[in-house]
């Protein structure tokens, strides 16, 4: 069940990319409003407001794996916190201008919703080790 229109979540795929990320980085998720709820054994995905185990995340096996979703609003929070990402103006509201110290020229990020695009963003500063902490 979906209980909200997914264009402000992002896509399932990022979510994971972000909960990997976060692991091998040894980076603390905050705790998120939604999240993706995937059947281990039919591979279902949908979004939900049940919290798993957050203490027991890696213990759990409850025949789901869970992936934090990050609302629009909670990922300008994080990027907010960076002062890395920043919107980049233009006629694609969904590009977003990576602004970091070792970066030459510009590095421009863009996906196909505003959810996707930030949470691009996100997953790029934490892979290149521009941010450590959320």
């Amino acid at each position: 069940m979906t209980f909200m229109n997914q264009k402000h979540i992002p896509s399932l795929e990022l979510c994971q990319e972000l909960d990997r990320l976060c692991k091998e980085n040894n980076i603390t998720l905050p705790e998120t409003e939604f999240y993706w709820k995937v059947g281990k054994a039919s591979g279902h995905a949908n979004l939900t407001t049940d919290k798993p185990d957050l203490e027991n995340w890696t213990k759990t096996d409850d025949g789901f794996d869970w992936y934090h979703a990050p609302l629009v609003s909670e990922q300008g929070e994080w990027l907010k916190k960076t002062d890395w990402g920043v919107p980049y103006t233009s006629a694609d509201w969904n590009m977003w201008e990576v602004r970091a110290p070792h970066h030459s020229g510009k590095q421009y990020i863009q996906g196909d919703t505003e959810a996707n695009t930030r949470q691009k963003m996100i997953n790029y500063l934490i892979a290149e080790g521009i941010i450590t902490t959320l």
